[in-house]
């Protein structure tokens, strides 16, 4: 099969759009996948324009219409209803919130709908997000909300790094204040489900970070180990038959995650997992929605304001996206 891509148009106000035409312009891609743009053509000519991208683009009617475009041909665009944008790139605006949420819920819906086989996300950004008046937390929201799932997640990726984020985009302070026994039994249960139908793995080897220094060492450090993250470990044993590693040191278990000694690792906020996931670099790092029906991929970085049409983004992270999510369909179950 030819995997049919939907593709949000990312936030116009950064290097979203570039990187996605830098990719789909190139015809070795556009030979292994059907790519359907997302977004408002005529901002997309202009973002091609500014950025040098030999491309040509087509506006097109339908999803339908969208995928059935030759591979040789112009690059299909379905436009948005919402406004084009007009603000200035480089800033937060709510009119490139309004139009990125537009994109990713409509790319989500074409899954769900089976008119698309996967959707590749370039990066929003959640001030625009929110300026336009929409509460998510992120992308991830988005489609776990899509799919009415009541336990969805975001595994990052990168080499043999993978990592299971407990809560996403929030505070420091209000993710450990979100700390109980349930939450850490329920992404216990979400990464070995993820484990298991995302990645294949019959018998995971999953483990939890602890949160304090030293995980606690005892109650040294800390109380949130031993009240809450051993009996949360405890309880989805119980429950699911889960078998899962930790409390362990932060410092060391995510090396042990990129020396192969854990399928997976689930860390308990954004940071601790973003940082040893981003020393191993992007040009291989992802992200991967996981615990609803949508195959949603995405390169690990933002949108990027500082250097929009600046000539200095690199689509590399997101070629590799495109690259996962092509592997990714042709290897979901009843596809052939």
């Amino acid at each position: 099969m030819i995997p049919r891509l939907a593709i949000p148009q990312g936030d116009l106000g950064g290097i979203g759009p570039e990187v996605a035409l830098h990719v789909l312009s190139r015809q070795a891609v556009r030979e292994k996948c059907q790519p359907l743009l997302l977004g408002h053509i005529r901002s997309l000519r202009q973002v091609a324009e500014d950025c040098g991208i030999d491309v040509e683009l087509r506006a097109v009617s339908d999803s339908a219409e969208g995928f059935a475009c030759a591979s040789d041909g112009a690059l299909p665009v379905w436009e948005l209803e919402s406004m084009r944008p007009k603000d200035p790139v480089g800033a937060p605006s709510g009119e490139f919130g309004f139009a990125s949420v537009e994109a990713v819920l409509r790319a989500g819906n074409m899954c769900m709908e089976g008119r698309a086989d996967a959707v590749v996300t370039p990066p929003i950004h959640k001030e625009s997000m929110h300026l336009a008046g929409y509460p998510y937390e992120g992308q991830t929201q988005i489609f776990g909300e899509l799919c009415g799932s009541k336990r969805y997640g975001m595994l990052a990726c990168n080499q043999k790094l993978r990592v299971l984020i407990a809560t996403r985009h929030m505070s420091l302070r209000e993710a450990v204040s979100n700390f109980e026994v349930n939450l850490v039994a329920k992404q216990i249960r979400i990464a070995h489900e993820a484990a298991r139908e995302a990645l294949g793995l019959t018998n995971p080897r999953i483990v939890i970070a602890g949160l304090n220094p030293h995980a606690g060492e005892g109650g040294a450090f800390g109380k949130e180990e031993k009240k809450i993250l051993a009996p949360g470990i405890e309880m989805a044993r119980k429950e699911w038959g889960y078998e899962t590693a930790g409390p362990a040191v932060p410092d060391m278990v995510f090396l042990e995650g990129v020396q192969g000694k854990w399928d997976m690792v689930i860390a308990l906020y954004h940071d601790q997992a973003f940082i040893p996931l981003k020393l191993l670099g992007r040009d291989q790092a992802y992200t991967l929605f996981v615990g609803g029906k949508i195959l949603r991929v995405s390169p690990m970085h933002g949108a990027a304001y500082d250097i929009a049409r600046t000539g200095q983004a690199d689509p590399t992270a997101f070629a590799f996206a495109v690259d996962q999510a092509i592997e990714l369909a042709i290897k979901k179950p009843g596809e052939s």
